[in-house]
């Protein structure tokens, strides 16, 4: 019975079609059931079926399947899109002038600020498309940009990742999910929750409401819930989120052993090493990394589970990792900024060419990962280019210190800061300005500062440790920096109740 929709979905995907969605809420179903019955949830001969189609030339393939689905959306971009039919005119370049992946670099590059100030000539014009859903996402500059999907796009977002979970055992019928991101504006909280009642999971959408406490005693707590785990075995939070929830259990005194938590999954941030390692010594080996932007979704990368490294959605969109400079492709295993262009019809109502992140990454030369997996493999998120700054010939990057900033109570959380640097006659100086919470002594003052300075990544650099370059740590009141570097960890929540 649910044959015949798989071959039709991996048939269709393989041609650059989208999978229709009955098909995909049939397959949904079927291994959901499977779930629920402690089956594997696919047979063995449906398994060899669908590995036999992938097993020769996946390289090949894969790139057949890019190419196919790069014409397409320049054709359609072109067509119904009014800022690219306008940008490609004004380079001479017209969809046919697009053979190969290999003639990607002659479209034109999309900006950020092109996208937040002229947000309407990217939508689609192609007739009875109607938006249905609407994000927002802030990002590192700070900048609103807002991000529209048609109801067919997002059921088909949430579908695919409700299908992706259940193969994988991500989240299933058994599990209890725990999301700390508000819905109206984190589209991939939306799409997750939505994923996660498809495939059967209850899930509790804190957001933002409540207080450290209430998230804690939730994650601890008993649920006696016929056919559920006994406790949430699924937290998604932003890095700063953990960070406190990590704290405020360790002052509580409870014991991490105690928590029924399988995955932690972050979002809005990049996760530091800090991070990485406090999470392992109290919850466990738990935290799985991803990377995606809410305006090329459904372009994300997950982290394998046999390595480190993040796999890229190939089959969604085209990833290219560009000079800063030249905007020419860097090589293979050097760090360049990542622009992505996302497929159609994978994304109908709001396509991006060659979408200019920021983010600095490097990716492997080889395309198949260690599991056996051949996409594009993200060995780093190294950090933006628009916040870098540079010590010497070192590249240190806000997002950095601001991870480093969230061990200190005293100061506000998520971190208010600025980095600047200046040459001066007797060397470079690297100027940390931060906010703290509480009020301080002159005592404390000088202490908070030599911590901050003893723990950020910079004053472990050899150029400030030999006096070539020098680490200013200043410490100001709470709102009283004016332009604070604007930390993607905004979802964080400190009220707590009194013992």
């Amino acid at each position: 019975m649910v044959l015949g929709p798989i071959l039709r979905s991996v048939t269709r995907y393989s041609r650059g079609q989208r999978p229709r969605l009955k098909d995909l809420n049939t397959i949904v179903r079927y291994l959901r059931r499977r779930r629920e019955r402690g089956l594997p949830v696919l047979s063995p001969d449906r398994l060899s079926t669908l590995q036999a189609w992938g097993r020769s030339d996946p390289v090949r393939k894969l790139e057949a399947l890019q190419t196919r689905k790069l014409k397409a959306t320049v054709e359609y971009a072109y067509r119904y899109v009014p800022f690219y039919r306008q940008a490609m005119d004004t380079l001479g370049v017209k969809p046919a002038d697009i053979r190969s992946l290999a003639d990607i670099h002659k479209l034109p590059i999309t900006r950020r600020e092109q996208l937040s100030e002229n947000t309407e000539a990217f939508i689609s014009h192609y007739p009875g498309l109607v938006a249905t859903t609407v994000s927002w996402t802030g990002g590192t500059t700070g900048k609103r940009i807002q991000v529209y999907l048609t109801s067919d796009e997002f059921e088909f977002y949430t579908t695919g990742e409700a299908l992706g979970a259940l193969l994988t055992g991500m989240f299933g019928p058994a599990d209890i999910l725990q999301i700390h991101f508000t819905m109206d504006r984190a589209i991939e909280a939306k799409v997750l929750t939505s994923a996660a009642r498809k495939a059967g999971a209850l899930v509790l959408t804190y957001g933002t409401e409540g207080t450290l406490d209430d998230h804690l005693e939730s994650i601890f707590a008993e649920w006696h819930i016929p056919g559920k785990k006994p406790k949430v075995s699924f937290l998604m939070a932003s890095p700063s989120h953990l960070w406190a929830l990590t704290r405020r259990a360790e002052e509580k005194g409870y014991d991490f052993h105690d928590s029924g938590l399988e995955r932690i999954v972050t979002g809005g941030a990049m996760v530091g090493e800090d991070l990485k390692r406090r999470v392992r010594e109290t919850w466990g080996d738990v935290l799985a990394e991803g990377y995606g932007l809410g305006e090329v979704l459904p372009c994300a990368s997950a982290q394998c589970g046999k390595s480190d490294r993040l796999h890229f959605s190939d089959t969604m969109g085209y990833a290219e990792v560009l000079d800063a400079r030249t905007e020419e492709p860097v090589l293979p295993g050097e760090p360049g900024i990542l622009a992505i262009t996302t497929f159609y019809p994978d994304r109908e109502y709001m396509p991006l060419l060659r979408y200019w992140t920021e983010d600095i990454v490097t990716v492997s030369p080889d395309r198949t990962c260690v599991c056996g997996v051949t996409t594009t493999q993200i060995l780093d998120v190294v950090g933006r280019a628009d916040q870098m700054i540079k010590v010497g010939s070192r590249s240190f990057y806000p997002q950095e210190v601001g991870d480093a900033l969230l061990a200190f109570a005293d100061l506000v959380l998520p971190p208010r800061f600025t980095l600047r640097t200046e040459q001066r006659e007797d060397a470079q100086y690297v100027f940390l300005d931060v906010e703290h919470s509480v009020p301080l002594s002159p005592e404390q003052v000088e202490q908070l500062r030599q911590r901050i300075s003893d723990k950020i990544m910079l004053s472990q650099f050899w150029l400030v440790k030999v006096g070539v370059a020098k680490l200013v740590v200043n410490l100001h009141p709470a709102g009283s920096l004016p332009h604070p570097f604007a930390y993607k960890h905004r979802y964080l929540v400190l009220t707590q109740r009194p013992d």
